[in-house]
């Protein structure tokens, strides 16, 4: 009982001094997703809105480390992530910003962020706070042919989490480690509903032929 007041009593000594922790993600690849029979040589463009590019949020955990701030911005991650998962099955990719190519040479990628939910929870533990990190991202694809027709429309998501023992400054790499987990998981179902199902299959035929 005396070590959960002690850390209890170490948790209340940081809630009232504020900071702000920044939350570094990395981007991650769902390359290893990818079908060998699903790699094509065809061009391929990817598109980002700008909610997506700009994604980020300020964190607050409650009252326990509630004087604390944990901004958190994903926008660099997903774009990172989505162009090397579609890099995985098109070789040439070209990253085009948020603006939809006019030249018609290649298959065209877009995103859209639909959903981005870091929360972050602390708890007194035995001598010192744990925390524990979810993150829910959800992202809408369009994939279009040569022409322009939209020939795929999905929202993939992805969830994280993490848990960490620590005081408050711990609070950012519970977060990192669920956003990562979070963009990894997504990754995998892009791949999944998008890359490696046979709906771009005909649309690659056409272009062999052509």
């Amino acid at each position: 009982m005396a070590w959960v007041k002690a850390g209890a009593a170490m948790l209340a000594a940081t809630v009232f001094t504020g900071c702000a922790y920044n939350v570094q993600v990395a981007s991650q690849s769902g390359a290893s997703e990818v079908m060998s029979t699903k790699i094509r040589q065809d061009k391929a463009y990817v598109v980002f809105s700008d909610n997506l590019v700009t994604a980020g949020k300020e964190v607050k955990s409650g009252f326990a480390c509630g004087a604390h701030k944990y901004p958190m911005y994903i926008g660099e991650a997903l774009q990172g992530s989505l162009s090397k998962t579609v890099e995985a099955a098109f070789p040439q990719v070209v990253n085009n910003g948020g603006a939809v190519p006019s030249a018609r040479d290649g298959i065209i990628f877009k995103f859209d962020l639909s959903e981005f939910d870091p929360r972050i929870r602390f708890t007194p533990g035995f001598w010192v706070p744990s925390v524990d990190a979810n993150v829910d991202i959800a992202i809408r694809a369009r994939v279009s042919d040569k022409q322009g027709k939209e020939i795929i429309t999905t929202t993939f998501r992805g969830q994280g989490h993490a848990s960490e023992d620590g005081n408050c400054p711990i609070g950012a790499d519970a977060l990192s480690l669920a956003a990562q987990k979070a963009i990894a998981n997504a990754m995998e179902s892009f791949v999944d509903k998008v890359i490696n199902t046979s709906a771009l299959d005909p649309v690659i035929a056409t272009s062999a032929r052509q």
